[in-house]
């Protein structure tokens, strides 16, 4: 069982379906949970509330509790001005994140970017490509479209980001 200062719920870290991207207009709680889900070593379960809190007040900037993280994550709560920039540091995107839906938006594509490159077993193919010049890129891709066509695979992923 969880900690109530510890998760938000009990089997939070456990769901199968990651936390929806947040929409424009979402509530603070909604963006937290988001990073809360995507921002993580692969395989590992998300950071703990009082894990966030302990390394946000060794900032030095504001303490803060794993209580006072889980009813932000509850919506039970508004941060102060000074905390948003903290857990934007923690999570490491901008403290716009939490408050401007192009930025929210921004942020959410590059993590889910990142889940799909996972999801998909393809970090090698990404990480190999990088350094490569354009004209080596576009044999790569070339290369890609081949084996697509071979496996019966639309040209482009039917899949779109959000």
């Amino acid at each position: 069982m969880a900690i109530a200062d510890d998760r938000p719920e009990a089997g939070a870290a456990e769901q199968e379906q990651p936390v929806p991207v947040p929409g424009p207009g979402a509530p603070f709680a909604d963006r937290l949970n988001f990073l809360f889900d995507r921002v993580r070593a692969t395989g590992a379960r998300e950071f703990s509330n009082q894990h966030v809190a302990r390394t946000i007040s060794a900032y030095g900037e504001e303490s803060v509790t794993g209580a006072w993280i889980g009813k932000l994550r509850k919506g039970e709560g508004r941060p102060t001005i000074t905390l948003v920039p903290l857990l934007a540091r923690f999570f490491g995107v901008e403290a716009a994140y939490f408050v401007e839906d192009e930025v929210t938006q921004k942020v959410a594509t590059q993590f889910e970017l990142l889940r799909k490159i996972k999801e998909n077993g393809i970090e090698q193919i990404f990480l190999r490509s990088m350094g490569v010049s354009a004209a080596g890129q576009r044999k790569v891709l070339a290369a890609l479209d081949a084996v697509r066509q071979e496996e019966g695979l639309p040209p482009e992923p039917e899949e779109e980001l959000p």
